[in-house]
């Protein structure tokens, strides 16, 4: 038996691939945060980053309710969130441009620095965690998790 096939043999199917598919979701998620890099990004500012980048993707047209069905998290719970990004200058509050009623999220210029920051941060990470994979393979993946990610969006209800 080759090298080759003795990979194979120990490689899981592709039913088991797919059925395990949540598992590693949840492992890359608890992993990811823990990568021996400068400055990792700490478990505490996940959530923080998330609602970072829901609120430039919305481009100050969500509030807090918006975000919180967005991050499927509980309104009281983002408006936390949201209050201690306000008071650590990453947000601000203003009058929705739609309905001078009610009140939307908007990135500050330090809010944009430290999505940056927590970006590159990531990309860091996926260059470590890739470390031993040659560049088509690393491109590949990045191009189908770009897919997925496209797909998922199309799928989100209305």
């Amino acid at each position: 038996m080759t090298s080759h096939d003795r990979a194979a043999a120990s490689d899981p199917g592709d039913d088991e691939l797919l059925e395990s598919i949540g598992t590693a979701f949840s492992r890359l998620r608890r992993r990811t945060s823990s990568v021996p890099i400068d400055a990792p990004v700490a478990r505490t500012d996940v959530r923080r980053d998330l609602l970072l980048a829901i609120v430039e993707e919305s481009d100050g047209q969500l509030g807090v309710n918006a975000v919180a069905a967005a991050m499927g998290m509980e309104r009281t719970a983002v408006s936390r969130l949201a209050a201690s990004c306000v008071g650590d200058g990453l947000v601000e509050r203003v009058a929705s441009q739609t309905d001078g009623r009610s009140v939307t999220l908007r990135l500050t210029s330090r809010g944009r620095e430290v999505l940056a920051t927590s970006r590159h941060q990531q990309r860091r990470a996926f260059e470590y965690i890739t470390r031993d994979w040659d560049d088509r393979e690393r491109v590949e993946f990045a191009r189908l998790l770009h897919k997925y990610v496209a797909a998922s969006s199309r799928s989100d209800p209305a």
